[in-house]
C-alpha cells in the first residue's frame, strides 16, 4: 500500500496540483480563442469595418484572459480533506461548495485521465454512491496519489476491487 495514500487520511486538509490549473485554462479559455478566430476570420472575409476587428480581437482576448484567471481562482479555492471515515470537499469560486462523503455510501471508485490530465502527469478519482447527486470527484491528482488513494478508499469502504 502506498505509504502516501495513508498519509492524506489523517485529516490534513489537502490542496490540487497546480497542474490541474493549466487543465482547466485551456478548457474555459480554449471557447473564447477559437470563437475569436472564427470572427477575425469573417471579418476579413467579407471586409468589414476595422472597428470590428478590433472589437472581436479586444472581447476575444479579454474572455480568454478571463477564463485564464477563472481557472487560477478556482485552483486556489480547491481543497479536500479524508478524515478517518469521510472525504470532505470544499470548493468554489463564487458560489462554495461542500460536500463529505462517508466512506461507507462509496460504491465504487472511479480514476479519470483525459488526454491533457495525461500528458501532466494527473488524474482524477471520483467517488460513487448509490444517489448521483452525491457522487464526488476529486481532480488534479498526481498519477501515483491518485491510484494509492484509490485503493487505500476502496480498503475503508470495504467495496471489493474488481479492476
Amino acid at each position: 500500500m502506498n505509504t502516501r495514500a495513508n498519509d492524506l487520511l489523517d485529516g490534513t486538509e489537502q490542496q490540487l496540483d497546480p497542474k490541474i490549473a493549466i487543465v482547466w485554462a485551456v478548457g474555459s479559455a480554449a471557447p473564447p480563442l477559437f470563437l475569436t478566430i472564427a470572427a477575425v476570420v469573417t471579418i476579413l472575409a467579407v471586409d468589414a469595418p476595422e472597428w470590428m476587428l478590433g472589437v472581436a480581437l479586444f472581447g476575444g482576448v479579454a474572455l480568454t484572459l478571463a477564463g485564464v484567471v477563472w481557472a487560477r481562482m478556482a485552483w486556489a479555492r480547491w481543497r479536500w480533506t479524508a478524515w478517518p471515515d469521510a472525504v470532505e470537499l470544499r470548493h468554489g469560486v463564487l458560489r462554495v461548495h461542500e460536500s463529505v462523503v462517508p466512506y461507507h455510501r462509496i460504491q465504487q471508485i472511479d480514476i479519470v485521465r483525459d488526454p491533457l490530465e495525461r500528458v501532466l502527469g494527473l488524474s482524477s478519482v471520483i467517488l460513487r454512491t448509490a444517489s448521483a447527486s452525491s457522487d464526488a470527484k476529486i481532480p488534479g491528482l498526481p498519477e501515483a496519489t491518485a491510484d494509492g488513494l484509490r485503493r487505500r478508499l476502496l480498503t475503508l469502504a470495504g467495496v471489493d476491487d474488481a479492476v
